[in-house]
């Protein structure tokens, strides 16, 4: 919790006389129970196991826990009053998420996320109505995945340049260096950014580019800290948005305060200069005017809408908002696979030795990977899948909610209910995956011997429903093409001896940063080319296979 308890505890005291009465007049009507889960305390409800925060453990971890000790797949919390479900199970995630999705595709308020800090353009967040199908219309037709082979030459232009800024000026097997996590963070940021800022808003100067790559990682800092439902008490008491900043325990005014700004140039900077290179007719086919295009076709040949900026009012602002959607979500969750990739890969070196043999034995040493040669390198995606899978991006997903009640074997799930899958749960199964604690990209192999097939992380880390991530199509591609090309190009390793020693080799599982979307604590490796032939085609990337 990010908020002092006290004096909530005597405002939840009044508050809950409110839920005091609610609670008589369902004793009054007889249902069925609620799952298991944590009595807590009247009125407050399980309150001060929520707002503790156990830096040894993730939150997705401590549902798992809970799970365990009461003996169910579903978990029921309240928290003054607002009901919490909790899927540790596909088969629950499935039946409820999927098979029942029209009453559970709504979301809940997130009063602190787009109520205080502006967040409420971001579709993913927006309640289940008629807004929310206009804007998930317009951003799936352009990235499902049949489209995004239009914006594979952006993928392939950012990947040529990250190599190049990655290869060293000559190779010198003797002299290896050490990379520093904030230096490889940033070169994997500024890819995944400038990939979507090109596909979404047709840039392409570095300087540019940089200027809004920035941006989305300032607005990041409150993103994670808001996404989480309850992370802030204002969720729980929406009135408290009302109190003064300086009211005792009110802080979260001054961190919206300080976080709104951010967000506010988040969606508005890059919408206007792409409203002033569409005036100047300068601005680039991309996603934005490909959209402002087909949503005012021009009846007036001597009227141009793109030039003249004449789109109707209410069908720009689902764009605008699509558009800001994308550029953000897709950079984070690219970044995130990404380096936890990179970080697999330092662990495991028999895991980089099969991926090194696959693509030297399929694509040789004389070009880089593309993604038409995706189906042809089994063992890399399955090295993929199994990053999805030990490190999820997401592992607890966005909350859903629930439009009405409803029973789920044989418990009472009341309307309104907060419902979050525990993705990072799911794919840590035992019940799914034989050993998951152990990184093994085997297991999704067909010709697995050892084990059945595993169930493909994919279809579960992305979300589940109408709420899935519709990004996802991009973010892989993106982050496929770039991992790809380092493992052919460059070997991963631990770092030197000397690192080693003030630089404790990181626990695959514990070292992340806690989030809806999580990345790894800060880490060193060793990257480099592994042969004079491979720094060549870094130095070249793309430019002779465009």
């Amino acid at each position: 919790m990010s908020t002092a308890l006290t004096p909530f505890l005597i405002v939840a005291i009044l508050f809950g006389f409110y839920h005091l009465y609610i609670f008589f007049l369902r004793l009054l009507r007889p249902r069925p129970p609620y799952p298991p889960g944590p009595r807590g305390y009247p009125l407050i409800g399980d309150l001060f196991n929520e707002a503790s925060k156990n830096v040894e453990q993730h939150e997705w971890a401590r549902y798992l826990k809970m799970g365990k000790e009461y003996n169910s797949d579903v978990l029921h919390i309240n928290v003054l009053g607002d009901h919490k479900l909790i899927l540790n199970s596909a088969k629950a995630a499935d039946e409820l998420l999927e098979k029942r999705s029209g009453l559970y595709s709504d979301r809940p308020q997130f009063h602190m996320m787009s109520g205080l800090c502006g967040w409420h353009w971001h579709f993913a967040t927006m309640s289940y109505s008629n807004t929310w199908r206009a804007h998930r219309k317009t951003f799936h037709q352009d990235f499902q995945a049949k489209a995004i082979s239009t914006y594979c030459p952006f993928i392939l232009r950012s990947t040529s340049n990250f190599l190049k800024k990655l290869a060293p000026a000559e190779y010198s097997p003797l002299h290896m260096l050490d990379i520093e996590h904030a230096e490889l963070d940033s070169y994997v940021r500024n890819y995944a950014g400038s990939t979507i800022l090109r596909a979404v808003y047709g840039m392409s100067t570095q300087e540019e580019l940089d200027d809004y790559v920035g941006l989305a990682h300032l607005a990041s800092e409150s993103f994670i800290a808001t996404m989480n439902h309850g992370s802030f008490f204002v969720d729980y008491l929406p009135w408290l948005k009302y109190m003064p900043a300086w009211f005792p325990g009110a802080s979260f005014k001054q961190k919206a305060n300080t976080w709104a700004p951010m967000v506010s140039n988040l969606i508005n900077e890059p919408w206007k200069r792409l409203k002033s290179s569409m005036a100047n007719g300068t601005a680039l086919p991309c996603f934005a005017t490909n959209n402002l295009e087909r949503s005012n076709p021009v009846s007036n040949l001597d009227v141009n809408p793109i030039k003249n900026n004449n789109f109707d009012p209410e069908i720009e602002e689902v764009i605008k908002n699509c558009s800001a959607t994308a550029y953000f979500a897709g950079s984070d969750t690219t970044v995130s696979l990404v380096m936890s990739s990179i970080l697999a890969l330092s662990h495991h070196p028999e895991v980089l030795e099969k991926a090194h043999e696959e693509l030297d034995r399929v694509i040789g040493t004389s070009r880089l990977p593309e993604l038409h040669d995706r189906d042809k390198l089994p063992y890399l995606q399955a090295f993929i899948k199994e990053v999805e899978r030990m490190y999820p991006v997401a592992p607890l997903s966005v909350a859903h909610r629930v439009i009405s009640d409803d029973i789920y074997d044989g418990y009472f799930i009341s309307k309104g209910t907060t419902v979050i899958p525990n993705i990072g749960a799911i794919l840590h199964s035992e019940e799914l995956y034989q050993d998951p604690l152990n990184f093994n990209p085997d297991r999704f192999l067909q010709n697995n011997k050892d084990s059945k097939l595993s169930p493909d992380p994919e279809i579960i880390a992305f979300g589940f429903g109408r709420r899935i991530c519709p990004g996802r199509h991009f973010a892989l591609d993106s982050a496929w093409t770039l991992i790809a090309c380092l493992l052919a190009t460059c070997d991963i390793t631990w770092p030197s001896e000397e690192a080693q020693k003030i630089s404790r080799k990181p626990d695959p599982v514990l070292d992340y940063f806690d989030g809806l979307i999580v990345h790894p604590k800060p880490y060193k490796c060793r990257i480099v080319p592994r042969s004079i032939t491979a720094l060549n085609l870094m130095k070249a990337g793309y430019e002779n296979q465009m």
